[in-house]
């Protein structure tokens, strides 16, 4: 019940449920609503989409070849 005295704190509405409180029994939630603790909730992991990370480039895992190796060559019949 609100309706008495708490020095250093006021009355106040729950955002969510309308219910009279002491402002000092209230929680800020994130999107700025001042709740009763019932109504608090985290925020959810959805509202943060997975960051991007930029790959990095990857050198060619094949060698290149040396100019003193002979190259094969098949003929086409």
């Amino acid at each position: 019940m609100a309706d008495h005295f708490v020095p250093g704190t006021c009355n106040t509405i729950c955002d969510v449920t309308g219910f009279k409180v002491k402002r000092s029994e209230c929680l800020v939630r994130w999107d700025g609503y001042v709740v009763i603790p019932e109504a608090w909730h985290p925020r959810q992991p959805q509202d943060f989409p997975p960051q991007i990370i930029p790959q990095t480039v990857i050198p060619d895992a094949r060698p290149k070849p040396a100019d003193d190796v002979p190259t094969v060559s098949f003929d086409v019949i």
